[in-house]
């Protein structure tokens, strides 16, 4: 199956000399987040997949539509500052589909949340998480689209179909424009 991934420009370094890349613990940011990330585990390993003391690595399978790839506004929603500023790249891969556990990201992120509020989630939000439909539908498309996102136990170097580096400069001062923005609209507001 086709996936993308925005990953730090040292994945495709470890990709390029032929080396495989697994995701560590020290990139998820705090204990509840690792929380949610090791119930994720918990799921690929009922399905056998496999991600032994490594973090799982996220993709999107789809984005916007049914095997859509990511954009720069999917960028600029899911990237910290530090992370755009360090560089980005978009990485297009073929991945064995034994090897993928894809869930949708809207139900995902209400489990998420569960986990970073100290809570459990509930039954029928697993059981949403994992609807993910990846054949077309037949009829209208809905006027919302769940991105489609799937996590991995590793990125094998013989996976990778493409790179792109984003423009993250520019990606910076739409921020920055935008930040500039809020702040003289409240401060017009707060008049």
């Amino acid at each position: 199956m086709r996936l993308w991934t925005y990953q730090h420009p040292a994945v495709l370094k470890v990709l390029l000399q032929g080396e495989r890349y697994y995701c560590t613990w020290d990139c998820v940011p705090s204990l509840k987040w690792q929380q949610a990330y090791r119930w994720m585990i918990e799921q690929m390993a009922l399905r056998n997949i496999q991600t032994g003391e490594f973090a799982p690595v996220w993709a999107w399978h789809s984005v916007n539509r049914l095997g859509g790839k990511p954009d720069m506004d999917c960028a600029q929603a899911l990237l910290s500052e530090n992370q755009i500023a360090e560089g980005i790249d978009l990485l297009a891969f073929e991945v064995p589909d034994h090897l993928a556990l894809v869930s949708l990201y809207g139900p995902w992120n209400l489990i998420l949340h569960r986990f970073l509020d100290g809570e459990i989630p509930e039954t029928q939000e697993i059981t949403d998480c994992f609807a993910a439909q990846l054949q077309p539908r037949r009829g209208r498309p809905k006027l919302y689209f769940d991105a489609i996102q799937a996590c991995l136990p590793f990125i094998d170097p013989g996976w990778l179909v493409s790179s792109e580096t984003l423009d993250t400069v520019s990606m910076l001062e739409e921020r920055r424009i935008a930040m500039e923005a809020v702040l003289v609209s409240y401060n017009y507001l707060s008049r």
